[in-house]
């Protein structure tokens, strides 16, 4: 029974995935949520890997445009702002990664903070919440 309702959740997940477009008529749709089901398919092996990168690149120009994070990752060790791009994490505090496409920083804000966008470089952290 639970090997039952846990795939019909991911199949959930996944239709409610798809059925989000980067048009404006469904941004109110795209949630952080939506980004934490799809990494968790993706990580859990029930999409595959092509899949991931389309779905992905479809949510891109909403996720820009809204500021929606693209997942959470859990500061591991406090990293103290050294510049005026950098933001102060403290050990515990759980970061919205909204762009990591360099390769020793993410972009992002601290989940409850003052919605402030930042960098905080990405060895300071593990992946989840």
């Amino acid at each position: 029974m639970t090997f039952a309702l846990n795939n019909s959740l991911f199949k959930a997940s996944l239709q409610r995935l798809l059925a989000v477009s980067p048009l404006p008529s469904s941004q109110a749709r795209l949630t952080a949520c939506t980004s934490q089901e799809l990494e968790f398919l993706h990580t859990n092996d029930m999409i595959s890997d092509e899949a991931h990168a389309t779905i992905q690149q479809s949510l891109a120009p909403t996720r820009d445009k809204l500021k929606i994070a693209k997942y959470v990752v859990t500061c591991t060790f406090t990293h103290e702002k050294q510049g005026a791009a950098e933001l102060h994490v403290d050990k515990g505090q759980v970061f919205e990664v909204l762009d990591d496409e360099n390769k020793h920083w993410y972009m992002g804000r601290v989940r409850g903070g003052e919605g402030v966008i930042g960098w905080a470089p990405k060895n300071k952290f593990r992946m989840g919440d």
